[in-house]
């Protein structure tokens, strides 16, 4: 009788330890390894939601939150581990098919980002348009264009022309060999005016060399910009909400300087110093708030001294390029040499930057 009592108490144990650790559903937390989050602010942070997800495993929301907190602070492998659990635990909830895939194309896992998004598409409201319109771009980056069509349909139907759709058409006639179609829809102002950093101009500068027009190419190249849009999502606003650390505490000094606030941007610079000094993003922040305070020369110093370090630091000579291109000492037949100098070295590094091929095409002779 004592044996079965005791057999019988080990298996309650069991299972009361199974509840407490898996609440019957689910797995423990996620956590990094040690040393491999060294972020002062952000550690903290982590051990939060981790410790909620531990208390509660079968509950969406702590396990959700943390992996918002990885993708936010860029840990992607982290964020990609939690999101696999929570599509896992909730596989008909299409945000952590959504999530999965943006942190698997961050990576460059652009297949599997794909396949997740197709998941997601499946199991999505039916007037939500967003899982439709990035499978479709992202089907356009492969050069699955037929693919592509049916998705972007799909997308154009729930909200019709919206601007993910209008580029994406743009796209596909670019790449059916249409660049007057092209044009035709990618020639609108509003369009032009909403997608940052001259996006559209990129698209329009291949679409009228295509179509034989050297001059508007070259005019729509010197006004285009070098990178494609991060396109926002149902859930882009809350990621952003989970941003913290020093990554939180960068995106604030660009935000401050990007507006002209130099004071506070100084003072968030030297608070960041204290933690990283050296820190290569926000030591040309530091440099860009000299060029805007009238003190181009220091700032100039600063990049080089970044090139220097690093001699493939394309971000710093870019930098340095337009600055040059600005200063009316440098705009001598000799310092215009120089400065061309540093978009052909940009040029060297990566044949395709778009922005040192066009600020190239724009240099005076």
């Amino acid at each position: 009788m004592k044996r079965i009592v005791f057999i019988l108490s080990v298996a309650t144990l069991i299972f009361v330890g199974y509840v407490f650790v898996f609440g019957g559903k689910g797995e423990l937390a996620i956590r990094p390894h040690e040393g491999e989050v060294t972020d002062p602010i952000l550690l903290p942070v982590i051990e939060k939601f981790a410790d909620a997800v531990d208390a509660n495993p079968s509950a969406p929301k702590p396990r959700m939150e943390l992996g918002m907190t990885y993708e936010a602070a860029t840990l992607n492998r982290l964020a990609e581990q939690t999101y696999n659990q929570y599509t896992k635990q909730f596989p008909e909830r299409v945000i952590g098919w959504y999530r999965l895939a943006i942190v698997q194309q961050r990576m460059g896992e652009l297949e599997k980002a794909i396949h997740s998004l197709s998941n997601g598409a499946k199991v999505a409201p039916p007037k939500m348009a967003a899982p439709h319109w990035q499978l479709g771009l992202w089907l356009i980056d492969i050069g699955k264009i037929e693919e592509a069509k049916k998705s972007i349909a799909v997308a154009d139907s729930i909200q019709p022309n919206t601007m993910q759709v209008l580029i994406a058409k743009g796209r596909i006639a670019l790449a059916e060999s249409n660049p007057e179609r092209a044009i035709e829809i990618l020639n609108n102002n509003r369009l032009i005016s909403k997608v940052p950093d001259g996006y559209v101009y990129q698209l329009l500068g291949r679409a009228y060399r295509a179509a034989g027009d050297e001059e508007k190419s070259r005019e729509a190249w010197g006004r285009a910009g070098q990178s494609k849009p991060k396109w926002g999502d149902p859930w882009t606003a809350t990621v952003v909400k989970h941003v913290t650390g020093l990554m939180a505490l960068r995106q604030e000094i660009i935000q401050l300087v990007n507006s002209n606030n130099i004071v506070v941007a100084r003072e968030k610079i030297n608070r960041y110093v204290s933690y990283e000094p050296n820190n290569r993003v926000v030591r040309r922040l530091d440099a860009m708030c000299d060029l805007k305070e009238g003190k181009p020369a220091k700032a100039i110093q600063k990049w080089a001294v970044l090139i220097q370090e690093d001699p493939k630091d394309i971000a710093s000579m870019l930098l340095l390029g337009k600055a040059r291109m600005r200063i009316k000492q440098f705009q001598t037949e000799e310092e215009i040499a120089k400065t061309k100098s540093v978009f052909e070295e940009i040029l060297k590094i990566d044949p395709n930057n778009a922005q040192a091929k066009q600020l190239l095409e724009i240099l005076p002779e």
